[in-house]
């Protein structure tokens, strides 16, 4: 069994990208933000658009991700994947490095992470940001810098947590799907199997009797609204 698991709303307790775009980006980030929420770009554009208008120091950077919460329940989560060989990749729509800072800030180290990647450059007396989508698609339905249904094709036997728009096309693809907020409304909405939950500390036991079952796709608890 494999576990793949959004991060911003889900393994941090907010989303990151945009408590630093509030923390040090240009004004015009909430403009930006408003196109995407209209549909009026992708993704994939909001988040490019939005990333180069950061302007602080790696330092005050690193200060700022070092404060981030995460679920306390991930940590126990994260341990039992080790204990039981189980595979742990962090899929997320959001940004590498951000990630990657905060879960060794937690004590994490190793784990997958398959997200945008950050570019530093240091121009004109100042760092700039911007980034790369190695796991674009160009058929993504949502248009994400990561397509989640194309990280989790081949994958077999696996688990699915999240919370976001990001996550819907990951949704469709999952064996078994732990959603709330807007995933779990798009997965009421189009009929998509889940298993409500707050924390890790609900997604663990489930997964704990998955594994020690082994259970096919009957034997799952039935889905629920959030």
């Amino acid at each position: 069994m494999q576990a793949f698991c959004d991060f911003d709303g889900t393994i941090a307790k907010e989303d990151v990208t945009d408590l630093v775009l509030e923390r040090f980006a240009r004004p015009q980030w909430r403009e930006i933000e408003r196109d995407w929420v209209e549909g009026k770009i992708t993704s994939t554009e909001c988040m490019q658009r939005q990333i180069a208008l950061i302007r602080t120091t790696p330092h005050d950077l690193d200060a700022f991700l070092d404060e981030i919460e995460i679920d306390s329940g991930f940590v126990p989560f994260k341990r039992f994947c080790d204990a039981n060989n189980l595979r742990l990749t962090v899929v997320s729509d959001g940004v590498d490095y951000f990630i990657r800072r905060i879960l060794i800030n937690h004590g994490m180290s190793g784990i997958d992470v398959r997200a945008n990647t950050l570019i530093r450059e240091y121009r004109s007396g100042e760092t700039r940001f911007s980034l790369l989508f190695p796991f674009a698609r160009s058929h993504c339905k949502t248009g994400s810098g990561v397509c989640k249904c194309a990280v989790l094709a081949g994958a077999e036997d696996h688990v699915f947590v999240g919370d976001g728009r990001s996550d819907f096309c990951g949704a469709h693809a999952a064996t078994v799907v732990f959603a709330k907020e807007a995933l779990a409304r798009h997965c009421e909405q189009n009929h998509i199997p889940f298993i409500p939950y707050n924390g890790f500390a609900d997604v663990l036991p489930v997964v704990e009797a998955l594994i020690k079952r082994r259970a096919p796709q009957h034997l799952l608890p039935m889905p629920q609204s959030a």
